[in-house]
């Protein structure tokens, strides 16, 4: 019974710690770093802190046009000394309680300066909101960014490691041919040279994912068991731009976050100015009081103590005659904040522009780069099966393979290149119109696969085929 016990345990925990493994090894998608970035990037963060006190400011000024009730109550403990104009009276000491309390109410009636304060505050808020989908949008840019230089560079890994591979391999085969005289020492050196310079590459490659992935971890906190996934080599991406750059243009005014942002900060700006214009407008408010007060004792020497309740109801009006400028400094103030908000707004349309240009002009320039790449590397790997053909015939040595897989591998590193440029530069339009989603991220997670072994075996498959 124990045996079969320890044996059962045994298995259990050889299936979890599998399990384990599965999960460490397992790739991790680009929604899943969308996910932890929108958790951790202290500057989204940030912004989303910022809505919630817009929020919070718009319900205060809602507030201000509500009725304002307050209760005011309080108990004395008096003592009191006093004497006559006889001077034959000693000082006289009273000693008495008294308490009072009173209900005040004010409701506005007209106050065009907290009306405007309360669509500055709704105006606010709705910029904010853009703010916050804007700060989302352009994460996930930054994001993509980072996330695909970190490919790159373990793209150019793989590369300078088979490049290292197939120098290494020259060397020694020129490094024999000097001992058995069929080459000359310089020729040896020559190739020594190569071979170190390629693995100073390998180093230097590594050096530069470290740099990559501590950019990443900016944005996503630290990334340890980071797995990323490998792009399909059949992986097609089709046309997602188009060639009409102006339709991508043309919805920037009703699409691009940041636009609508500072339309909206030029509509509290015109908000704020009607307020500090109305600041020196009269206001009316409705008034009403409840009071009461008891006091023990008179407030003459001998007099009975009293008990008073009071209610009052009315009208106030408060007008302002004179505040030193001090109001018509505060116009002039905001009509200068207003001029500022709408020189971002045209600044923050530009820069739209610029940047959807510039994301389409990415595109075409990844795409014709991959097209290109993949061109190559199909001669890449005909030149790499016909290295393997020579020298299972004798024709050719080991060099010459490791050679011809390397020029295989830079092309192929080349068209990844090419398509994480175009990938990225799509998330760049499609961020800057504020239109990407979950299910745009899910479509490309689709074109990345967990390894790279499948796409290896392929190609070494196809080098052996006559």
């Amino acid at each position: 019974m124990k045996g079969w016990f320890r044996a059962t345990l045994l298995c259990l925990l050889v299936a979890a710690h599998a399990h384990a493994a599965t999960v460490d090894t397992r790739p991790t998608s680009l929604g899943e770093v969308f996910d932890a970035a929108q958790e951790g990037e202290p500057n989204y963060r940030a912004v989303k802190a910022n809505l919630a006190a817009s929020q919070a400011r718009e319900r205060q000024a809602f507030g201000a046009m509500l009725p304002q009730i307050s209760l005011t109550a309080s108990a004395n403990g008096n003592r009191r000394a006093y004497n006559t104009h006889d001077a034959t009276t000693d000082t006289m000491h009273d000693r008495y309680h008294s308490h009072s309390d009173q209900l005040n109410l004010t409701q506005p009636l007209w106050r065009p300066a907290d009306v405007a304060s309360w669509h500055e505050a709704e105006d606010s808020t709705a910029q904010a909101q853009y703010q916050l989908a804007d700060a989302q949008q352009k994460l996930y840019a930054k994001l993509a960014v980072a996330w695909f230089d970190l490919m790159e560079a373990r793209d150019e890994i793989d590369f300078t490691t088979a490049q290292r591979n197939a120098l290494q391999a020259q060397w020694k085969i020129a490094r024999r041919g000097a001992e058995l005289g069929t080459q000359s020492p310089p020729q040896a050196a020559d190739a020594e040279a190569k071979y170190r310079e390629a693995a100073a590459d390998e180093a230097s490659a590594e050096l530069d994912r470290e740099t990559k992935l501590a950019a990443l971890e900016q944005l996503t906190g630290p990334a340890d068991g980071l797995v990323q996934p490998y792009l399909r080599d059949d992986a097609r991406l089709p046309d997602l731009v188009g060639n009409d750059v102006d339709a991508w243009l043309n919805l920037v005014d009703t699409h691009c976050p940041s636009l609508r942002a500072a339309t909206q900060a030029i509509s509290a700006a015109d908000d704020e100015v009607r307020k500090q214009r109305a600041g020196g407008h009269p206001t009316l408010d409705l008034v009403a009081s409840y009071g009461n007060n008891d006091q023990a004792v008179g407030n003459f020497p001998g007099q009975a103590g009293y008990g008073i309740r009071t209610f009052t109801v009315g009208l106030q009006l408060n007008v302002p005659l004179y505040t030193g400028g001090t109001q018509s400094a505060k116009v002039a103030e905001a009509l200068a904040a207003r001029d500022k908000a709408l020189a971002e707004r045209d600044a923050a349309r530009r820069q739209a522009i610029l940047d959807i240009r510039t994301a389409f002009l990415e595109w075409q320039s990844g795409q014709a780069k991959a097209r290109a790449a993949l061109i190559g590397m199909t001669a890449a790997g005909d030149a790499w099966r016909a290295a393997r053909r020579g020298e299972a015939r004798g024709l050719k040595t080991h060099a010459d393979v490791l050679a011809a897989r390397q020029q295989w591998a830079a092309a192929r590193r080349d068209m990844h290149k090419g398509r994480y440029q175009q990938i990225t530069a799509y998330v760049k339009l499609r961020t800057t119109l504020g239109e990407l989603s979950s299910d745009d991220v899910a479509e490309l997670d689709r074109l990345f696969g967990p390894s790279d072994d499948a796409s290896l075996q392929v190609a070494d498959a196809r080098s052996k085929s006559p």
